[in-house]
């Protein structure tokens, strides 16, 4: 009967809802060591070089910014990234949406 429960419940939430989140404060460190030196991690304009990671929250699903993420960015350093690191940012920038 519990199963039954559990898939059901499982079923009716949203398609990647079921995956474990990242950790917010880890996120953040990593957003501070690999993406501050160009991006603004908090608040709005502060530089020219990068787009900061409110306007980047606001403008992406979190599903964009964990794809984004796993892949070469171009211009920007080849930063590589672990799965887990992945989680964290996006969940850092989730925190970010709306401000």
């Amino acid at each position: 009967m519990r199963l039954v429960l559990l898939t059901a419940i499982l079923a009716a939430l949203p398609f990647g809802a079921t995956q474990a989140a990242g950790d917010v404060q880890a996120g953040r460190a990593v957003a501070e060591i690999w993406c501050k030196p160009c991006h603004v991690s908090s608040g709005t304009r502060g530089t020219d070089v990068a787009i900061p990671f409110s306007e980047i929250a606001a403008n992406r699903t979190a599903q964009s910014i964990g794809a984004f993420l796993a892949d070469p960015h171009g211009a920007m350093p080849n930063i590589q990234l672990s799965r887990k690191q992945i989680d964290d940012v996006v969940a850092y920038m989730e925190t970010l949406k709306g401000r």
